[in-house]
């Protein structure tokens, strides 16, 4: 929140200053490193109130100090409301594969951020998460596709590249005419004609959860108490996890192949409640209500 001065000069004038805190949606191993940066930081806000999406994202900034009780409110992740509206679509026979990141729900940003150094005092082995990233899982998933979609010639394979990061790598080079590779625009709306969703750590695979749509978690990789750490929980069936190379390809099939039922609910919205606080579809409301509570200062 680089605008701090400006929360306590509007303060100071009786204005609202209000925060969406957004990215706020962590692997275990995060929650321990952010917890740590804000107590050590120590910065108070002084704004008039937050808005976040988890009892988890509100507890991370009430333990750290950094925002009473009384000055933060749950509302959800209201962007996850059109998420919810593709349930009532049936997809077409494509799958959308969200390209793995290679540092997502490691902390390895705030470490190289502040440097080792600075958690010194954080009893865990930094190097773990200095030295490891998902690079390989991400290549190695890219290869099962390529093998899909030259076996598959009909079935069109989106791959969404985070908004920020180049599609413009080897590994994107030479693909099959049925893979489609986007580096721009919103990820979710992509979800409203795929009918697998392939993901690791992304709010992505929550949206894809939202939409009803099959989930495919690539699960070939290092497995430590470390790493265990750094995974999103999801709370999916263990059949949705792929332990080996080899069998992503017959499961991606079966899917595929799987009569989509519009009425039919494949999965418990739990991790949806637990990390955007939306499983019932009305954050959109949360946050209307809170918007309009708290833009006038007499309603403090």
């Amino acid at each position: 929140y680089a605008e701090r001065e400006l929360h306590e000069a509007c303060c100071q004038l009786k204005i609202p200053f209000l925060i969406l805190h957004k990215e706020s949606i962590h692997t275990e191993i995060q929650k321990k490193y952010f917890l740590y940066t804000y107590k050590k930081i120590n910065e108070k806000f002084k704004g008039y109130k937050i808005a976040v999406y988890s009892k988890y994202a509100k507890k991370l900034l009430t333990e750290s100090n950094i925002a009473n009780n009384k000055k933060i409110d749950v509302v959800g992740c209201s962007r996850l409301d059109e998420s919810f509206s593709y349930k009532k679509l049936k997809p077409k026979n494509q799958i959308l594969y969200y390209a793995i990141q290679n540092n997502r729900g490691l902390p390895t940003v705030l470490i190289n951020t502040f440097g080792k150094t600075f958690f010194k005092d954080i009893k865990n082995d930094i190097s773990v998460y200095t030295k490891y990233n998902w690079n390989k899982l991400h290549v190695k998933t890219l290869k099962v596709l390529k093998t899909f979609a030259k076996n598959n010639p009909k079935i069109l394979i989106i791959i969404k590249v985070k908004h920020g990061e180049t599609s413009n790598k080897k590994e994107y080079f030479n693909l099959p005419d049925n893979i489609k590779v986007i580096d721009h625009g919103a990820g979710h709306t992509l979800l409203k004609e795929s009918k697998v969703v392939i993901g690791w750590n992304s709010t992505s695979v929550l949206e894809g959860i939202a939409a009803n749509r099959f989930i495919l978690i690539p699960y070939f990789h290092k497995k430590n108490k470390f790493l265990k750490q750094a995974e999103l929980k999801l709370g999916l069936k263990k059949s949705c996890y792929v332990n080996l190379e080899k069998n992503f390809t017959n499961k991606l099939s079966s899917l595929i192949k799987k009569d989509y039922k519009k009425n039919k609910i494949y999965y418990n919205l739990n991790a949806l409640n637990y990390h955007l606080g939306n499983s019932d579809n009305k954050a959109g409301l949360r946050l209307n209500r809170f918007l309009k509570k708290n833009l006038s200062w007499n309603n403090k």
